[in-house]
């Protein structure tokens, strides 16, 4: 009897809902990242001396970055993603594309570059990802 009082109840009020969209969504590629012990420091030379002056080259806002002082990771970065939910229908955005170019002026080449990606990414234990709208 409860059951059949339920279904009756959320048929009503799916009858009375409306399709609603947000307007100018801002979404957001989050990424939490634990680096393996005593990386921390280098990984975070990595970010400050290419990653940070690939995005000022590129012409590319920089994520947000924060370290965290307790938890399961060590920093969570804040990726505005610019063309919203879109973003994801891209397998290398046009930012990417600049953002690579930029990284290989600055380590002396493509192939330079993408060993200081490996270097970075040999110093990270954990990265999860999720994405979120801001409200």
């Amino acid at each position: 009897m409860m059951l059949a009082f339920v279904f009756a109840a959320n048929f009503s009020y799916a009858q009375e809902m409306k399709a609603e969209k947000y307007e100018n969504p801002e979404w957001v590629s989050i990424a939490y990242i634990k680096f393996k012990p005593m990386k921390k420091d280098p990984a975070m030379n990595i970010i400050e001396n290419y990653f940070a002056k690939a995005d000022q080259d590129a012409g590319i806002d920089a994520p947000t970055a924060y370290h965290l002082a307790y938890g399961d990771y060590d920093m969570m970065v804040i990726w505005d993603m610019k063309d919203g939910i879109e973003t994801l229908n891209w397998k290398t955005t046009p930012d990417d594309v600049k953002w690579m170019k930029s990284m290989g002026k600055i380590a002396g080449g493509q192939d330079k570059a993408m060993a200081k990606l490996e270097e970075f990414m040999s110093y990270v234990e954990t990265w999860d990802n999720t994405l979120a709208r801001k409200e």
